[in-house]
């Protein structure tokens, strides 16, 4: 059987499952229920077979960094799109050649979830980043664009403007936390997925303290809260507001 042909019978097992426990007619549901049966029995495949088959992964190559320590604003941010979605997610590398044929290691970040998920993480980080990315530029542009400032010190600011944004933006995003057996379901197909090659702990690089750091987050936490997700989500415009954040500590001299 190929992979085509074999997705398509899981597919229909996953679908007259969902029958069986969603249908208000008790013996349709348990035709249904047979049926699948029948089929699972004659492919040779198990409950856990059909459950994974049901989990999807997309990749995002689009990341606005390639360092080894990732980030403390892009690992918030990938956290909090799984937490709305109800999907998991790791970092790893792909590598591209350039046209004299040197070859550079880039970051991606996987997305996986059952069904649909994973492809509505993948649109929510896309969107969120882009968002994130603009209002950074526009904020580094018209705060410090006069002021005389140190290199590090802007880059700082700008990671401190970061962390402030994800937390904003948390509250566009209602969580969505799976099922212990959905959590379960995650955990048996990301061991298949790796195989004998085990995720390993990243290094998360947090925002550094400098003069202003406060304002910096305080104005990231401010524009976070404005950021939307207009398309792509069973047609719903999303939109922020009602965030309570304690800042306190950081230096705001200027």
């Amino acid at each position: 059987m190929t992979s085509h042909s074999n997705e398509k019978l899981l597919s229909r097992i996953r679908k007259l499952m969902a029958l069986g426990t969603r249908n208000n007619n008790a013996y349709e549901a348990a035709r249904a229920v047979r049926l699948a049966q029948v089929l699972m029995q004659r492919h040779n495949l198990s409950p856990d077979d059909v459950a994974i088959s049901a989990v999807n992964e997309t990749v995002s190559y689009q990341l606005y960094t390639d360092a080894i320590n990732i980030p403390g604003w892009l690992n918030a941010l990938a956290a909090v799109v799984c937490m709305a979605t109800g999907c998991r997610c790791w970092f790893s590398w792909y590598h591209t050649t350039n046209k004299t044929g040197r070859h550079r290691a880039r970051r991606s970040l996987h997305f996986y979830g059952l069904n649909e998920r994973a492809d509505v993480a993948l649109y929510v980080f896309t969107v969120l980043s882009r968002q994130l990315r603009n209002a950074t530029d526009l904020h580094m542009t018209t705060t410090y664009r006069l002021k005389r400032l140190k290199l590090q010190t802007k880059r700082n600011r700008a990671d401190q403007f970061r962390e402030g944004w994800v937390v904003g933006v948390w509250n566009v995003l209602e969580a969505f936390a799976p099922t212990e057996k959905e959590s379960s379901v995650l955990r048996h197909w990301l061991t298949q997925r790796c195989g004998s090659q085990s995720l390993s702990d990243i290094n998360v690089r947090e925002a550094r303290s400098c003069r202003g750091d406060s304002k910096a987050r305080l104005s990231g936490w401010k524009a976070g809260q404005r950021a939307e997700l207009n398309h792509g989500i069973n047609g719903q415009s999303f939109s922020a507001s009602g965030l309570s954040l304690p800042v306190s500590g950081g230096k705001d001299d200027e």
